[in-house]
């Protein structure tokens, strides 16, 4: 393997290569890049088994070849090289890197042991904008359970409709929900993990087309600069459709920022989680309490445009500011049921895809 790079291009390869890594793992092999030099790129993969990262880049490859070496270290020898042009070579079981008058010597182990990526489905692919996946990882991710009970619950649904996927997160305490469009015939019905999807935002500029294909046990993203594959959470997913409120008996539109305002100070009297706070529906304003034995009491009001009977519902504040945070947008608009059902939160832009549900909490 012989290639010269431009150090960015290194940099910004192993950069996104590296977190795919295992840090500390029974198997030392995990620790490491698989590097490979192939027609005119290099190529660069990491994996922990759970999570696989293959990343390219650009460069004027001499002799092509393989060589594996520590994953850390690559990466911080990286980013101190003095010159623009990267000279990598292996020679026996060495792999060498010149940069100006910088040269290191680098051990290397077999690439025969570095596990393999499973070929991409290529009959049940199908593409999705990446400007629309990132929206829809970082609009329903919040909402996965942190609880090491309810393992299914730890990951994002993607399930496939008709021309669309619906992204899908829950806690069982709430649910959020970001649909976006896919073109072709592919089908898919998965959980993918949280690390997978924290791996892929990485990779995602928002400006790619990006194939998705999944089998029994893994999900497939690909570009044209990489390929991300990731081993599937087990379990049963519940079914998000009969959590919706279809009916409800209020609806108010609120400003998102002066709403979230009010929730934050109204809730800063409250040390921990949950952070239980009431809101009191009254002709044309929002009453916002929140009481705790050791800090006191916090009072606000916002007005809205509200005419009913007066409606109390309690809520972790916590949950609604994470719900309300991700929208776009100045409105926000909000339908309660009753005071012990779960409640409906959506942009007021009509053509945005999101909903997310709170269920409410007693609140002393």
């Amino acid at each position: 393997m012989e290639l010269i790079i431009d150090k960015t291009d290194l940099q910004n390869v192993l950069k996104k290569a590296i977190s795919a890594t295992e840090k500390k793992s029974a198997l030392p092999i995990l620790s490491n890049f698989l590097l490979e030099a192939k027609d005119d790129r290099l190529i660069v993969q990491g994996t922990d088994l759970e999570v696989h990262v293959s990343v390219s880049v650009f460069a004027k490859v001499e002799n092509e070849g393989k060589a594996c070496v520590n994953a850390k270290k690559l990466t911080d020898i990286s980013r101190l090289l003095p010159s623009n042009e990267v000279y990598i070579k292996l020679e026996e079981n060495v792999l060498k890197i010149k940069s100006g008058k910088t040269k290191y010597n680098l051990p290397v182990v077999s690439s025969e042991d570095f596990p393999m990526m499973y070929p991409f489905p290529e009959d049940n692919a199908f593409i999705v904008s990446g400007d629309e996946l990132q929206k829809a990882i970082s609009k329903t991710s919040y909402a996965t359970s942190k609880e090491e009970t309810g393992y299914a619950l730890q990951g994002v649904l993607f399930r496939s409709l008709d021309g669309e996927i619906d992204l899908v997160a829950t806690d069982g305490h709430r649910l959020a929900l970001y649909t976006i469009n896919r073109n072709g015939r592919g089908e898919v019905n998965i959980i993918a993990p949280q690390k997978a999807l924290n791996e892929l935002k990485k990779l995602l500029t928002g400006l790619e087309d990006v194939e998705m294909a999944s089998t029994d046990q893994y999900v497939f993203f690909r570009t044209k600069e990489w390929i991300l594959m990731s081993r599937l959470l087990e379990g049963s997913f519940p079914d998000y459709t009969k959590v919706i409120p279809q009916e409800y008996n209020i609806q108010i539109k609120l400003n998102k920022k002066e709403f979230l305002d009010a929730v934050k100070r109204v809730s800063a009297v409250i040390e921990g989680d949950p952070k239980p706070i009431k809101l009191i529906l009254k002709e044309n304003s929002l009453e916002l309490i929140s009481r705790s034995a050791e800090y006191g009491e916090a009072v606000d009001e916002i007005p809205v445009d509200y005419e009913g009977e007066e409606f109390t519902i309690g809520f972790n504040a916590r949950y609604l500011i994470e719900a309300i945070d991700v929208i776009d947008g100045d409105g926000v608009i909000i339908r309660f049921t009753t005071p012990n059902a779960q409640t409906l939160i959506i942009p007021e832009n009509e053509n945005d895809r999101y909903k997310a549900i709170v269920m409410p909490m007693e609140v002393a």
